[in-house]
């Protein structure tokens, strides 16, 4: 317990930054695959579950921070604009910094898609989150 609490958020952080560091590496990175994939939008449902976890996982740094003690709407809110606005930064990077990647409406579209399903999710466990933060708050 008392290593728990002296940790707080950071494996959340450390968490955070590595995935941080995926989604840039995977938007910018030049990627050769010598085969092509027979799923139709394959791309896009990457997108989708990429910004679905990147977007999961700043919520649960923000709401369950100790430091931060931030509401479920101030967590939810703040990490779906993260996400989006760095998902739109990655697209447009693609456009400054690449020859080889270019930006795509319909991987914002993606994104967005898999922002709003985490949002939509959360908040159906709502209720849930907050009892579970309350008993983490009891217990350490």
């Amino acid at each position: 317990m008392v290593i728990k609490k002296l940790l707080g958020h950071r494996p959340l952080l450390a968490l955070l930054i590595l995935y941080s560091i995926l989604i840039t590496w995977a938007s910018l990175a030049r990627f050769i695959i010598p085969f092509k994939v027979g799923v139709q939008g394959g791309d896009k449902i990457g997108h989708f579950i990429a910004y679905f976890v990147f977007t999961m996982i700043w919520f649960l740094f923000f709401f369950f921070s100790e430091k931060r003690n931030e509401s479920f709407r101030q967590s939810l809110i703040k990490s779906s604009l993260i996400c989006f606005f760095y998902g739109g930064l990655m697209e447009l990077l693609q456009m400054l910094l690449t020859n080889y990647r270019s930006p795509d409406w319909y991987d914002i579209i993606a994104n967005t898609s898999g922002i709003i399903f985490v949002v939509v999710l959360l908040k159906v466990f709502e209720s849930k989150l907050i009892i579970l933060k309350k008993k983490k708050r009891l217990v350490t």
